[in-house]
C-alpha cells in the first residue's frame, strides 16, 4: 500500500488496501466481490508491486498470470499492469525534470526509478536483456500440469475470473507458489 501511494503516487481504497497488506502475509489469498469494485486494478498494481520490489533479488522474482481466455488477460489485468509501468516512467521523468531544475520533489520523491524492462501486448514482461520477469496465459486445453516448470525464489500467480479457471489449473497456481516466499492471488464474481 504505501509503494502504491509513494512510488506510483495511487491510493487504494480500504478494501484494497486490506487485501494488499494480506497478500504480503498470507500464501494464498482469494478476492470474491462484484463487478467494478477495482480487481482488476488491484491484481495489475500487485504484480507491478511485486516485480519491482524483487525482481534483483537472489532467486528471482516471476508473475504468471491466468484467466478463462486471452483477451480477458491481455485486456483487462495485462492492460492495468502496463498503465502502471507507463505511470512509473512519467513519475521518474518528472522527478528528474525536477532533479534538474532545483525544484521540491514533493509527491515524487520515491519515484526514483523506472519499473524494470518492457511489457509486450502479448502480456509479457522482459528485461531488456530478454529476461522474461512475468506473462499472462491463457490455459491449454489439456488439464495438467499447465503451470509447471516456473521457477523463482518470488512467484506470484494470479487467477482472473478464477470461477472460470479448472480446479486443475488452480492447484497448479498452488504448486508453483509453493515455497514460503511466494503468494496465489486469485479474484472472481463470485457466480459458483
Amino acid at each position: 500500500v504505501a509503494w502504491a501511494k509513494d512510488y506510483l503516487g495511487v491510493q487504494p481504497w480500504t478494501a484494497q488496501a486490506e487485501v494488499m497488506r494480506s497478500v504480503v502475509v498470507d500464501k494464498n489469498v482469494v478476492v470474491k466481490a462484484g463487478h467494478e469494485v477495482g480487481k482488476s486494478w488491484m491484481a495489475g498494481l500487485l504484480i507491478a508491486w511485486w516485480i519491482d520490489t524483487r525482481w534483483h533479488l537472489p532467486g528471482g522474482a516471476f508473475v504468471v498470470s491466468t484467466a478463462p481466455s486471452t483477451k480477458q488477460i491481455n485486456a483487462i489485468v495485462w492492460r492495468e499492469v502496463r498503465k502502471f509501468h507507463q505511470l512509473a516512467q512519467k513519475r521518474y521523468d518528472e522527478r528528474q525534470r525536477r532533479l534538474q531544475a532545483g525544484l521540491d520533489l514533493g509527491d515524487y520523491r520515491w519515484a526514483d526509478h523506472p519499473l524494470p524492462g518492457y511489457i509486450t501486448s502479448q502480456a509479457h514482461w522482459r528485461l531488456e536483456n530478454g529476461i522474461e520477469l512475468g506473462y499472462g496465459s491463457k490455459p491449454p486445453e489439456a488439464k495438467e500440469d499447465t503451470m509447471s516448470g516456473i521457477h523463482a525464489r518470488y512467484v506470484l500467480a494470479v487467477g482472473d475470473e478464477a470461477v472460470g479457471l479448472s480446479e486443475a489449473l488452480i492447484d497448479d497456481l498452488g504448486n508453483i507458489t509453493s515455497n514460503a516466499t511466494s503468494r496465489r492471488f486469485l479474484i472472481c464474481n463470485p457466480t459458483n
